[in-house]
């Protein structure tokens, strides 16, 4: 089930959502293990950056196509990429069967060309607008995929980095007192404000400057300065590299009630009840309210896309689905 150990990004708006095929996580995987360090999409799934999808067949083609690379020269060590996929990447990942999904118009296309591309898009395609990291070529072209996956990627971990530093900057005004912390907290929703709230107690100590003595109104220049760029700086970055991941989502968000109730599972923190998801839907779609819950345990039912975490709990997909213990476990 969804761990509540990974919390929402600090900029709200639930998580960010990405669809991975199998050529780009077999990819991170190998270029972890070289770098000795996890990528961009591992930390942003640890953290609460990202939260990752991907269709059930790419579940089970991970492994295959990374013994495959090494058979064809592979310098990676084989035994420790599948342990960092099946001990780093599985409990994280939410593995969705697309089975019964609905049909893009991409997809569509695309069936006609290759069967195996539509999976990921019938998963797209409920989770839009969302970002799909792809290799396939023919995604690519038809413009549902990412062209530049890796840039977006970085993108990604510049993002990160940004919200780690600005979680750092909140928890240092807590520690300066609650006034301080809701003066982060505006910072944090509203970036412009909080420089306009600087700069007028900066003005404040200007206008109040012959109370305090040379060394002193240096001394609170300097820490003013100082507290300010630290305070804000992180606000600034996320705004900068914030572009980069919006401008790679792609696709429609549908109005139907499958992909309006796939989208809201997807970003819960938690798996939730019918009368949860229900209570979260637009007003227009609760009522009547018996026929409309009736209709939505149709709907989590019928598709297996949607799985009960816990009786009566729902979410989309299954995390952490191993098939077996692994031998190293």
């Amino acid at each position: 089930m969804y761990s509540s150990t990974y919390p929402q990004p600090l900029t709200g708006g639930g998580f960010r959502l990405g669809v991975f095929d199998t050529s780009v996580l077999t990819q991170n995987v190998t270029a972890a293990l070289k770098r000795g360090q996890p990528s961009s999409i591992l930390a942003g799934m640890r953290h609460g950056t990202l939260r990752g999808f991907i269709p059930h067949y790419v579940w089970a083609e991970v492994p295959r196509v990374l013994a495959d690379r090494k058979r064809e020269g592979g310098t990676f060590d084989l035994a420790r990429a599948e342990r960092l996929w099946w001990q780093q990447y599985v409990p994280l990942l939410h593995v969705v069967d697309v089975n019964g999904l609905p049909m893009t118009a991409a997809a569509g296309k695309l069936a006609h060309e290759d069967l195996s591309d539509v999976g990921i898009l019938q998963l797209a395609g409920v989770l839009a607008p969302v970002v799909l990291f792809a290799e396939d070529p023919d995604l690519i072209r038809h413009g549902v995929a990412v062209p530049k996956w890796r840039d977006v990627r970085a993108a990604l971990g510049r993002i990160g980095k940004a919200e780690a530093d600005m979680q750092a900057s909140g928890n240092l005004v807590v520690g300066m007192g609650y006034g301080l912390y809701g003066a982060a907290r505006l910072a944090r929703t509203y970036p412009v404000a909080a420089g306009i709230v600087a700069a007028a107690a900066g003005f404040y100590a200007y206008r109040n400057r012959a109370r305090f003595t040379a060394d002193t109104r240096a001394n609170l220049a300097r820490l003013g300065t100082e507290a300010l760029k630290v305070l804000t700086e992180p606000y600034g970055q996320y705004e900068l590299h914030k572009p980069g991941w919006t401008q790679a989502q792609r696709g429609t968000a549908g109005d139907d009630v499958l992909s309006q109730v796939a989208r809201l599972l997807a970003r819960a923190p938690v798996p939730m009840t019918r009368t949860e998801i229900l209570a979260a839907l637009p007003e227009s779609v609760q009522t009547p309210h018996r026929r409309q819950m009736d209709g939505l345990g149709r709907l989590l039912h019928r598709f297996p896309a949607f799985h009960q975490a816990a009786p009566g709990r729902w979410q989309l997909g299954r995390n952490n689905m191993q098939v077996t213990a692994p031998p190293w476990a």
